[in-house]
């Protein structure tokens, strides 16, 4: 990620909520140098300073075949808008993109027991507004759904992140982007640039 100073994050609390309000992420792998992306849901365990996140594959998935052992670069983007110069006092100026993303970095290494793919879909199911009940399952059906995913972790070895809210712009101009973005009905990312307010 080209991190710019301005904009970069380093707060894991920061990084770790984003993941969790945004688990939908893409999964980046190399086979034969060429890059393969599946776009999957996560889950998201810390544990001190350490992020480790959770997966899974459709078996016929290619890309499972980097699960023992490759490397892999998860992203994940929350909240962004296009901001549009004329909503800036200070002209001339150009249009931009505001947005977050967080980029973790690490080795594939496969989940293969039950307890452990219950665990991470486990975390999954419980955003089910109905309360779907894994365990439940009649026990052969289970085994059926486990037998056709892959599952993995990934403990991050290097996490970038970088909020572009519009720090570099004066107070001024971000409270006037701020209203622009809330008029449009996209209160998340001017939220986020709110923060950066004095």
């Amino acid at each position: 990620m080209y991190l710019r100073p301005a904009f970069a994050v380093s707060d894991l609390d920061r990084i770790e909520a984003l993941i969790r309000a945004n688990p939908f992420g893409l999964l980046v792998t190399t086979r034969d140098g060429v890059p393969e992306a599946s776009h999957i849901p996560f889950t998201v365990e810390r544990t001190g300073d350490t992020l480790t996140i959770y997966g899974h594959f459709a078996k016929p998935n290619p890309q499972c075949a980097a699960i023992a052992g490759g490397t892999a670069l998860a992203i994940f983007s929350g909240p962004h808008a296009y901001i549009a110069p004329g909503w800036y006092a200070a002209q001339p100026s150009v249009p931009t993109w505001d947005f977050c993303a967080a980029h973790l970095s690490g080795v594939l290494e496969p989940v293969t027991e039950d307890p452990g793919i219950d665990s991470m879909l486990l975390d999954m199911a419980s955003a089910d507004p109905a309360g779907f009940d894994l365990l439940g399952l009649p026990e052969k059906y289970k085994a059926q759904m486990y037998a056709g995913i892959r599952a993995f972790r990934l403990v991050a070895t290097k996490i970038e992140a970088q909020w572009k809210m519009s720090q570099n712009r004066s107070v001024e101009d971000r409270q006037r982007v701020i209203a622009a973005l809330r008029e449009q009905g996209n209160d998340a990312a001017a939220d986020l640039i709110a923060e950066t307010l004095p």
